[in-house]
């Protein structure tokens, strides 16, 4: 039921965003939109993000780690990969089982990395008046795609076993453009584990920053004869 609110919730951000902006009325009461191309376009972008899974079982999980995504356009993504180790901490929850009810599960699962690769789809676009100071051009996304979670099994006797989990990753996020270069995002995301017997549900709160560049255009070898015959013909129009 959580999982259905969170969602219905980042559903009703990203369809309140999207309202028709004009200037003016003219004398017969049509409306004159202002629509901008984007700006800030890069094909490349390099991120690191952190996070925090609220619904693991047993641990508190605070994913962070690194991302490249390249752009084919102004509205379609690839994040080529996102590789992310996963920081944790034992809940309460944990320590009552195995302290005041004097009963240790069989296992206890630990997620200690994860790495996925997305399509991103960028259909949203604005900007944002910062107490009418500044304007800061921002875009909402939706991405899905897939990867593996690994986790480590800490056995009651304290032996260790690991098992790599296949992950569907989707959701909704939104990039604020600080300049050219350098951006913000936000995201959620839902992380669809499906283990050998079941399948379990962990959500991703995130925030990251990225570095956007496109490549240095590739150096023209030189003709020398080229070059002769542009000199004697600019020679030659000096000459006039």
């Amino acid at each position: 039921m959580k999982t259905v609110v969170l969602w219905l919730f980042a559903l009703l951000l990203s369809i309140s965003s999207v309202v028709p902006g004009y200037c003016a009325d003219d004398d017969e009461g049509e409306k004159v939109y202002a629509i901008q191309e984007r700006i800030y376009h890069r094909n490349h972008e390099l991120s690191i993000s952190g996070g925090y899974i609220p619904n693991e079982d047993f641990y508190e999980a605070f994913p962070v780690g690194l991302g490249y995504t390249f752009n084919f356009n102004d509205y379609l993504s690839w994040e080529v990969a996102r590789g992310q180790y996963i920081f944790t901490s034992e809940k309460e929850l944990k320590n009552d089982i195995e302290e005041e009810v004097e009963l240790t599960p069989s296992l206890f699962a630990e997620p200690k990395y994860m790495i996925h690769s997305h399509l991103v789809f960028r259909p949203f676009y604005g900007k944002s008046a910062v107490v009418n100071r500044g304007i800061v051009n921002r875009e909402t996304y939706l991405f899905l795609g897939g990867g593996v979670v690994n986790y480590e099994w800490q056995n009651p006797e304290g032996s260790e076993d690991t098992e790599m989990v296949n992950s569907i990753s989707f959701g909704v996020g939104t990039k604020y453009f600080i300049n050219e270069n350098f951006c913000m995002n936000l995201e959620i995301r839902d992380l669809v584990n499906m283990w050998d017997d079941d399948t379990d549900n962990r959500i991703y709160f995130g925030i990251g920053f990225g570095f956007r560049f496109n490549l240095l255009p590739r150096k023209m070898e030189r003709d020398t004869d080229i070059e002769r015959m542009n000199d004697y013909l600019k020679k030659s129009a000096d000459d006039e």
